[in-house]
């Protein structure tokens, strides 16, 4: 199809009548006002950083360095210092009066938590909310300090993780120092590679799905699936082990025969207890005589977290 070369000037008048058949023409509008300027820090009754600064310089040196004292932090921040303490503009003009003074001191436990969550909301403390600290008055302020910190990482209030949290859970430090132990006292693990203090999904704030995923973690050996398995090991590794400490071998509740006789009590060998009116004597020298072979389970059912032997339906290889 071909166009006149008057196409373009018809529509346009066609379009121009339209306009003028059309609405009334609009009043010319008022030339648009400026936007309301942004009140100033001073107005909303903070002082700004720099005169906190000013005073608190020893507050100031210790920041220095750390994430609340970078560039960023201020960046990412309204009011730097003020962002955490409150306004401080009265404070500033009246330093001596108690009653102005911007404390966190004055703050309730979920006050301060909710201060510190406004930008740790995430990743490992998303959980917070709810979780066992939480529910019992604990915040933020209990393990960490901004200011008066002591360790090299996370800006704890002792000198490292371990301190931090036996200073409340006296019962695990006294089963650290018992005989056998998982290597939190010599330094090769933290109570943090298996719980979060932040809380979690799952009791005793642990990383994992569940405890036996948790011991799983460092012990893939035992985890199966076995072609024998051992049913209390499949529920819960606690059954017979202590994850803190023990005075008996493997972190074991108690040792072997007992700790198997617990549950095997009415086995067909020998599912009596090992005592002294069952073994041998000078008047009956074979009486008890099957318990001279070292008198432990696993002696011969070695393999007590499960076995792939196919001869072994008793975990003997």
């Amino acid at each position: 199809m071909r166009f006149s070369p008057l196409f373009p000037l018809g529509a346009a008048a066609l379009l121009t009548l339209a306009g003028i058949g059309g609405a009334a023409p609009q009043p010319p509008r008022a030339p648009s006002q400026p936007p309301a300027a942004a009140p100033t820090a001073t107005a909303q009754g903070y002082a700004g950083s720099d005169l906190c600064m000013a005073c608190h310089s020893d507050a100031a040196d210790h920041l220095a360095g750390t994430p609340h004292g970078s560039n960023a932090f201020a960046r990412l921040t309204a009011y730097g210092c003020e962002s955490c303490h409150g306004p401080a503009a009265a404070h500033a003009e009246n330093p001596d009066d108690p009653a102005l003074q911007p404390s966190m001191d004055k703050k309730t436990p979920q006050e301060l938590s909710k201060s510190c969550q406004s930008c740790h909301s995430g990743r490992q403390q998303m959980f917070w909310h709810g979780s066992v600290h939480a529910r019992r008055n604990l915040s933020c302020a209990s393990c960490h300090s901004v200011h008066s910190f002591k360790a090299e990482h996370a800006q704890l209030k002792q000198a490292n993780e371990i301190d931090n949290c036996l200073s409340c859970h006296k019962d695990v430090r006294a089963e650290m120092w018992k005989n056998s132990h998982h290597p939190l006292r010599e330094g090769k693990m933290t109570c943090a590679d298996c719980h979060n203090p932040h809380g979690s999904t799952t009791p005793k704030m642990i990383r994992a799905a569940s405890v036996n995923d948790q011991c799983y973690s460092c012990h893939a050996d035992k985890r199966g699936p076995f072609l024998w398995e051992h049913a209390p090991v499949r529920e819960n590794c606690m059954t017979c082990h202590m994850p803190h400490g023990s005075n008996h071998i493997k972190l074991q509740k108690t040792s072997v025969p007992y700790l198997c006789q617990q549950c095997h009590s009415n086995t067909r060998h020998p599912g009596t207890l090992y005592d002294g009116f069952r073994v041998p004597t000078i008047e009956d020298p074979n009486r008890g005589s099957n318990r001279l072979f070292n008198r432990a389970c696993t002696d011969c059912h070695a393999a007590v977290h499960g076995s792939n032997h196919p001869s072994s339906p008793y975990l003997a290889h």
